[in-house]
């Protein structure tokens, strides 16, 4: 009698892994890059050409479906706060993404759309006052991300508006 249920715990034991493997098969190559973007980082850049530093922490969101990147400088008060959220639609097979800061719902009025390319990611802001254009790429050796937000001329060119690099924090 008890080698039977031994077996039936095993039975269901193995299930539930095998459905927890097949959950995990069934995320997009886009929703495991995103997952990158998960824990605590340091970002260091430039803003208009002066230094700056944030930390940032990224966490999946409303059950798993959109990637928050939430940002604050160092600065004390905190002179920049924002949060970002990049979600991936496989019907569209595109990626969305919400930039909320402290500005406001002016800002907020626009959702971005962006296509990956290998470990490149560009989301495009369409701004009545000026479009925007923020690159994401993921650096698997190192485990660190660049980001490049460059504003649209009127002329239709592209200018560098800030540039980070987010490496891993340590968090105690």
């Amino acid at each position: 009698m008890k080698k039977s249920g031994s077996w039936v715990s095993a039975a269901v034991l193995l299930g539930y892994v095998f459905a927890l493997q097949a959950a995990d098969l069934s995320r997009s190559q886009d929703d495991v890059y995103l997952d990158n973007l998960q824990g605590s980082w340091l970002m260091d850049g430039t803003l208009g050409g002066k230094p700056v530093r944030y930390l940032a922490d990224g966490q999946r969101v409303l059950s798993g479906g959109f990637l928050k990147l939430h940002m604050v400088d160092v600065g004390s008060p905190p002179q920049y706060e924002a949060e970002l959220f990049i979600g991936f639609d496989p019907k569209a097979d595109d990626f969305v993404a919400h930039w909320l800061d402290q500005f406001g719902a002016a800002g907020a009025r626009v959702v971005a759309s962006g296509t990956r390319q290998g470990q490149r990611l560009v989301l495009h802001f369409p701004y009545a006052e000026g479009a925007f254009r923020d690159t994401f790429v993921w650096r698997p050796a190192s485990t660190s991300w660049t980001l490049l937000l460059e504003s649209q001329r009127a002329d239709g060119t592209w200018a560098a508006f800030a540039s980070y690099t987010l490496t891993r924090r340590n968090v105690r």
